[in-house]
């Protein structure tokens, strides 16, 4: 009988083996990793929308500033975000699309930013970038917490750390 259970443990340990050298078994993205992805990619995308606004509405040349810092950091950080939604096997739509969720530029909020100039549209953009950078900050605690995949977690480390500086930039903006 221990023969028997001896030899089914190292037939299942050999099976096992041979069938992860053929193709490695793909990343396990838990709940928080998607509902992180799916939340983060539309903010960072809305958010850069609003932000690239500024050089035509803004009548302060440190909000311009601002402005392209944010722009240039939230471009490099939402082609890996796609990249990890892709490789994740999530929709590029946009699950949240017209819910008020702190830190989400809305369509509405956009609306009124191309509407505006000047002071008015300064200060609602300040407002709304430096909403978005908290809540990135918020979600990327919550990703590096309790997410399963390693990468994801390390880019919301990464994606945190920016939101950090976007709020140093932008309170001194405004």
């Amino acid at each position: 009988m221990r023969r028997l259970l001896l030899g089914a443990v190292v037939v299942a340990l050999i099976m096992g083996g041979c069938a992860t050298t053929t193709a490695p078994a793909p990343t396990a993205f838990n709940p928080t990793d998607v509902a992180w992805l799916q939340l983060v990619v539309p903010m960072t995308e809305n958010a850069l929308t609003a932000a690239r606004l500024a050089p035509e509405h803004t009548a302060s040349a440190a909000v311009r500033s601002a402005a392209e810092i944010c722009s240039g950091s939230q471009e490099r950080l939402l082609t890996r975000l796609r990249a990890v939604r892709d490789r994740a096997g999530l929709p590029a739509g946009d699950v949240h699309s017209g819910h008020r969720m702190p830190g989400m530029v809305t369509a509405a909020d956009l609306i009124a930013l191309r509407g505006d100039r000047g002071a008015g549209f300064d200060r609602r953009l300040v407002a709304l970038l430096r909403a978005h950078a908290a809540q990135l900050v918020v979600l990327a605690r919550g990703e590096q917490a309790s997410g399963a995949d390693a990468e994801t977690r390390e880019l919301a480390r990464e994606v945190g750390a920016e939101g950090t500086r976007e709020s140093e930039v932008l309170p001194k903006t405004a």
